[in-house]
């Protein structure tokens, strides 16, 4: 694989442009079929960007059919056929062709049956369980979030960025059979879903115990100030530190209101709280301001959440349920 150059003063996304590389690699030949790409840590090393990026131009390749990945194993670039090339072909010669390669590779026929039977269990399997698509507005938080639902007994998890299907960037696969969305981004879905005709269930996000625990240890009588973009956000950061008993005074910025008083509020040695996505989607300012607060030792504190324990359960008698209906279909 040759070296990825990213232009980050470019307007264009950097996922895109990320997976914009890796595809004209993969078309040019530089990345054979069957290659292994680089881990999302290590491409994120590689490239200087944060894991949640990798991980959003990977999902991005697998949708165009770039790469496939597979859980636990990597992401491998896949063939594509050539224009004008029909992939149809005669069942019996398929068979045919098949065991020609195996007799020419000595393997005996028992050990074929068994690698075939293997496999035939494994796609029956996948194919009866149960897809969701895992919609969040927050990539990191999707991303945390994600191995979770995926622990659920025989369902397969697809994760979806809000803002990336409202605008038409990406598309629920037809594999999903329904969808789980955050309660308070259900209304703006709802209409998206009834659209493309999924059931969805909501779920609670609540704030991380790391999160509690670091907010409950900020001093009496320290000011603290919370750099906002939305006031649903502000207004979940206050319902925190309310329920914590904190009387801190409060200095709620935007990020426009941030750049004339950050070099005050470092020297004052503030504890900043952020939003939880701010690497990924914050502007180049708020990074400086993230940067200048490091710096100056302030302390850092992300709104970290996770699914409320009611939440998790019911998904998982939801999951169960289309389980047995699927079931009783086969049946």
């Amino acid at each position: 694989m040759e070296k990825i150059e990213l232009d980050k003063s470019s307007a264009v996304p950097l996922y895109l442009q990320l997976a914009g590389q890796i595809e004209q690699q993969a078309a040019e030949g530089i990345l054979v079929p069957g290659e292994r790409l680089l881990s999302e840590v290590r491409m994120a090393e590689a490239a200087g960007l944060s894991v949640g990026t990798v991980k959003k131009a990977y999902t991005w390749l697998q949708d165009r059919g770039v790469v496939q990945k597979v859980r636990g194993g990597g992401a491998y670039v896949q063939e594509r056929p050539q224009k004008g090339v029909t992939l149809e072909k005669d069942p019996a010669a398929i068979v045919e062709e098949m065991f020609s390669k195996v007799a020419e590779s000595g393997m005996p026929m028992n050990k074929l049956f068994l690698l075939a039977q293997q496999k035939l269990v494994s796609r029956f399997q996948e194919k009866q369980k149960t897809c969701a698509a895992l919609v969040e507005c927050n990539i990191e938080t999707l991303h945390s979030i994600a191995p979770v639902v995926e622990s659920i007994p025989n369902l397969m998890v697809e994760t979806y960025v809000l803002e990336d299907l409202l605008s038409g960037n990406r598309v629920i696969s037809s594999r999903c059979n329904l969808a789980f969305i955050s309660q308070s981004h259900y209304q703006e879905f709802i209409g998206y879903a009834d659209a493309i005709r999924i059931p969805t269930e909501t779920f609670a996000l609540v704030e991380s115990r790391e999160t509690i625990a670091r907010l409950a240890t900020i001093p009496e009588g320290q000011p603290i100030c919370i750099l906002y973009r939305s006031a649903t956000f502000l207004n979940n950061v206050q319902r925190t530190l309310h329920f914590l008993g904190k009387t801190n005074r409060q200095i709620c910025s935007s990020e426009e209101e941030m750049k004339e008083d950050i070099d005050k509020y470092c020297l004052q040695g503030m504890p900043l709280i952020i939003p939880p996505d701010y690497i990924e989607y914050a502007s180049a300012w708020t990074l400086q301001v993230v940067s200048r607060a490091r710096k100056s030792k302030c302390r850092i504190i992300p709104m970290e959440y996770e699914i409320d324990q009611g939440s998790w359960m019911h998904m998982v008698e939801v999951a169960e349920k289309m389980d047995r209906q699927k079931g009783n279909e086969e049946i």
